[in-house]
């Protein structure tokens, strides 16, 4: 019995210790599935967004099988045969194409199904329903897409706010008086605006939907609380007032006329959106303690965009168990505090030390942008050679943000970097070293702005925004005058961004 009871014992204590130190295949555990290659589904939802067609012989076969159904009042039947996989997009096609009020019930009804496990997979499906609903102007079913929107990742999320903004009854979701439909309705209007600048939706689309009219409204009803929703949007609404005079240019003549109305009603709440904004940071960090946990993460974002110090929000640095760290570590970029930049340099060293955390130590590598001190310049230039591939590129695109204290390392470590195989390496390289005013680095910015791809062109100036590289406004301003819309509008937007970046929001 004692032998028995000591063999159990150490069975137990070996599968322990074989279970906490995992060698590359685990005894009678299951392995890690493999990361799923990209899906079909997504290819052919991309395919499709770049302006690719569906089969229009397989498109009338099924719109002719589903009507045949549905005349027969076989609804369930339909809704059965619709099913995960290409096919879905033809069959939600053929059901817009019947138009018929039996089949905008069945499309709704998809908003609540589970299709696929792939998170990706499901948010293309709920794209394709929320354009059906969207052209069959089924308005029912607007709180569903809400929700789907808000559960959704990118870019997916940004289509389906795009989608919601342009439903006829969406400014009255923004004064539903459901208060978590509003807020819904709020974020998706919020989001549409961004993917409108960033050129993932179509900008004439959400201007003939109002969304001008829609961010001055909300603007204009706007109380001196601290709703980061609310303050989100009054960012928007300023950002648009100051894009939609470039949007005009490429904009169809009718679409134009619409534009113009809404800037100018967005004009004559210049000022108030700015004395409002201008108190934002404020009331946001007066009120972050008496938040919950998401509106809290909303929050920090919205510290992110005013650039506001947050520094007495975290005497200590942010709880790692917390759901919005890595917004709290993002937002500390813009603290004024000599004593932050040290702590979190350190930090980031500390944390580099194990292979689990070496992505909250790049997020702490990117915070050190802001800051200029020894520490965090020692600590860059040490794992500006790391072997982690998160942790080389975001260090080196912390490089460059300010006059360095050792110039002949860091530009050393930097054109060392410029060779390496990463093409994410090299681009952080290339970008570090423009903004310390390189020309050969400055040329190579230069020449993606003239390249004769399109999406090259528009690749460098968001490039030129998002590492802020000043350098480069005299190249941007030549790419914003040319007649090609895309590369113009992005060129566009890339000013805007700099603009912001180096005079805030004042006039």
């Amino acid at each position: 019995m004692t032998y028995g009871v000591f063999i159990l014992v150490a069975a137990c204590g070996l599968f322990w210790l074989a279970y906490r130190r995992p060698r590359p295949r685990r005894w009678l555990l299951p392995r890690r599935s493999p990361p799923r290659a990209v899906a079909a589904v997504d290819r052919q939802h991309r395919h499709l967004q770049a302006g690719g067609l569906l089969g229009e012989t397989v498109c009338e076969k099924t719109k002719t099988h589903f009507r045949e159904l549905l005349d027969a009042g076989r609804a369930g039947q339909v809704e059965r045969e619709l099913h995960a996989g290409l096919d879905f997009a033809v069959q939600v096609r053929a059901l817009t194409e019947l138009a018929s009020p039996e089949a905008s019930r069945v499309l709704e009804r998809q908003l609540a199904r589970t299709l696929s496990a792939d998170p990706v997979e499901q948010s293309w499906y709920w794209v394709d329903v929320a354009i059906a609903l969207r052209q069959l102007n089924w308005g029912e079913a607007l709180p569903a897409v809400l929700r789907c929107t808000a559960a959704a990742g990118s870019p997916q999320g940004e289509l389906l706010a795009a989608e919601a903004v342009c439903f006829a009854n969406f400014p009255a979701m923004l004064r539903h008086p459901n208060r978590d439909v509003a807020r819904l309705a709020l974020c998706a209007l919020v989001a549409a605006s961004r993917a409108a600048r960033a050129g993932t939706v179509d900008a004439a689309s959400l201007v003939r939907a109002g969304l001008g009219d829609l961010l001055a409204d909300v603007a204009s009803r706007a109380d001196r609380g601290a709703d980061p929703g609310c303050t989100g949007a009054v960012i928007e609404a300023e950002r648009l007032f100051r894009r939609l005079g470039h949007w005009s240019r490429f904009l169809a003549p009718d679409v134009r006329v619409l534009a113009e109305g809404q800037a100018m009603r967005l004009w004559a709440t210049a000022d108030r959106r700015l004395d409002w904004l201008a108190g934002a940071a404020d009331r946001l960090l007066t009120n972050f303690p008496r938040a919950d946990a998401a509106e809290q993460g909303e929050s920090l974002r919205c510290l992110f965009e005013l650039r506001a110090d947050v520094t007495k929000l975290f005497p200590h640095l942010p709880d790692r168990r917390s759901p919005w760290w890595a917004d709290a570590v993002r937002a500390l970029r813009w603290s004024r505090s000599p004593v932050v930049g040290p702590v979190l340099a350190g930090q980031a060293a500390r944390l580099a030390r194990k292979a689990r955390h070496h992505g909250r130590s790049a997020l702490l590598l990117t915070a050190l942008r802001g800051h200029a001190c020894h520490e965090a310049e020692r600590v860059l230039l040490r794992f500006a050679t790391a072997a982690h591939p998160a942790l080389r590129p975001a260090a080196l695109g912390s490089l460059g943000w300010w006059p360095p204290f050792d110039p002949n390392r860091v530009v050393r470590a930097l054109r060392v970097a410029r060779t390496d195989p990463d093409a994410e390496v090299r681009g952080a390289a290339v970008s570090a070293l423009a903004r310390l005013g390189e020309r050969a680095a400055l040329a190579e910015i230069a020449a993606g702005l003239c390249s004769e791809e399109v999406a090259i062109r528009q690749d460098a100036a968001a490039r030129v925004a998002a590492e802020e590289l000043s350098w480069s406004w005299p190249d941007l301003e030549t790419a914003a005058d040319l007649h090609d819309a895309d590369t113009a509008l992005a060129a566009a937007e890339a000013l805007e961004c700099l603009r912001e970046r180096l005079f805030g929001f004042a006039r």
